[in-house]
């Protein structure tokens, strides 16, 4: 039986959890992942697993944000395509009649 899913937030801490795991198990304890060493500040993973952690409450608030209007636009760029997908309300062809009456 699966467990239910929780938030974003949650969901990506148990990922970075994992992922921290398999660090140490394949990296060695002496790898450094969000240990809040001075090498962490200027990590850009580390500072992600921080943010991620909510142990950055002003990044985080501004990535959320930023992750807001991105997806506003994902929805906005798919709204145009799916829009443009449909049938056209005129045929595109005009079709002519070759036959010969009319003729003569």
């Amino acid at each position: 039986m699966t467990e239910p899913h929780g938030t974003i937030g949650d969901e990506a801490a148990k990922l970075l959890d994992a992922v921290q795991d398999w660090a140490r198990r394949n990296l060695g304890e002496s790898s450094h992942i969000a240990t809040g060493a001075p090498e962490c500040q200027w990590c850009p993973l580390c500072q992600l697993i921080m943010v991620l952690r909510g142990d950055r409450p002003e990044l985080t608030e501004k990535i959320t944000d930023a992750t807001a209007s991105m997806v506003a636009a994902l929805r906005t760029l798919l709204d145009a395509a799916t829009s443009h997908a449909q049938p056209a309300q005129q045929p595109r062809v005009q079709r002519i009649d070759l036959s010969d009456s009319g003729e003569g």
